[in-house]
């Protein structure tokens, strides 16, 4: 098994990738395949749009998710700072990078300590969910308390664990230690995938297993095996054979909200992300039936310039969130559906 030190200069790697020009496949979100039903007249004025949203009952200005990024490493612990700097800054909540280094090292805090900046804002805490086979319910409440989080997000990353030299495949009983573990905590859990999608079967699985939130983190973004690819060159052959591997963003959040729409789960918070480019595209996807849309790579590069850069690439996507919200109509989230858009190269149905 890889050590903590191995595990730091993993994560280290990782973030370089991501933050340089390499780390997409060829995946497409499916975003650009439909198209806003623009409105010349909104509804209202542009100041009196409400983008107010909730987590799991707390309160948020925008229906957007700071997602789980990095951690684990010195570099982390300054762009998670930033992160949860302008999380508090514009009332959104933020995810933390995998905490697996802190379980196996208490005193690895780099990154993770970030609630001091972030006092008012949900605060995720995040672990592989591979890893429950080693780590119980216990561990992850210790993990949560540690970061002085408020619940705990699962990433399930199958394609990249395989891709991985030494990556941990074990998944068989996986579903089931999701939902033992869900079962003994007093804390929301969500599962997220981390680029390739989630298909409505493992939405189904996972609703049966209790979780509070899916986040479906689809194709076009970021892309792991490429990566991974990227970073060894044992995994390099083998991940191009999956440039192009999963849901795109766009069907992977209709897929899972006919799901969940279907099993009456209304209480689940469903997450879009996946590749989302700017405000637009998060408008997008919270009309295709997300509660909250996510971001990653789109902030990323800000903030590892510091919390200022961060912020105004936050107050950024919010602007557009606000501009395409009332630009369709729309004067709160509650307005945004399916009507506000149109599939490209068909007729707008109205």
């Amino acid at each position: 098994m890889a050590g903590p030190d191995e595990h730091a200069q993993r994560k280290r790697d990782h973030l370089r990738i991501a933050l340089g020009s390499k780390s997409a496949g060829t995946s497409t979100t499916g975003l650009d395949d439909v198209r806003v039903h623009a409105r010349a007249l909104p509804a209202g004025d542009l100041d009196a749009v409400d983008l107010s949203s909730q987590l799991w009952g707390r309160p948020i200005s925008a229906p957007l998710l700071l997602s789980c990024m990095t951690g684990g490493t010195g570099q982390a612990g300054s762009v998670n700072h930033a992160l949860a700097v302008a999380a508090q800054a514009h009332g959104l909540p933020v995810g933390l990078g995998s905490g697996r280094v802190l379980l196996e090292d208490p005193h690895r805090t780099e990154g993770f300590l970030v609630r001091d900046v972030a006092p008012d804002v949900p605060l995720l805490a995040n672990l592989g969910a591979v890893q429950l086979a080693e780590y119980g319910a216990e561990a992850c409440r210790r993990l949560v308390e540690q970061c002085r989080a408020d619940g705990l997000v699962l990433h399930v990353n199958a394609v990249q664990e395989a891709v991985q030299p030494g990556g941990d495949t074990n998944f068989g009983g996986l579903v089931d230690r999701i939902g033992s573990v869900v079962a003994a905590l007093e804390f929301p859990v969500m599962v997220k995938e981390v680029g390739f999608g989630l298909a409505p079967e493992d939405v189904a699985l996972l609703v049966d297993a209790g979780v509070a939130g899916v986040d479906v983190a689809g194709a076009g973004g970021t892309n792991w095996a490429t990566i991974e690819g990227q970073r060894d060159e044992q995994a390099r052959d083998v991940a191009g054979a999956f440039a192009d591997w999963g849901w795109p963003t766009a069907t992977a959040v209709q897929a899972a909200r006919r799901v969940l729409d279907r099993s009456d789960a209304h209480d689940i918070t469903l997450v879009g992300s996946g590749g989302l480019r700017h405000g637009v595209d998060a408008m997008k996807v919270l009309c295709l039936g997300a509660d909250l849309a996510g971001v990653a790579r789109q902030v990323l590069g800000a903030a590892a310039q510091g919390p200022e850069l961060a912020a105004q690439a936050i107050g950024t996507l919010v602007r557009q969130l606000r501009i395409a919200t009332w630009a369709a109509g729309a004067m709160n989230v509650g307005d945004l559906n399916a009507t506000r858009l149109v599939a490209t190269g068909e007729p707008d149905p109205w």
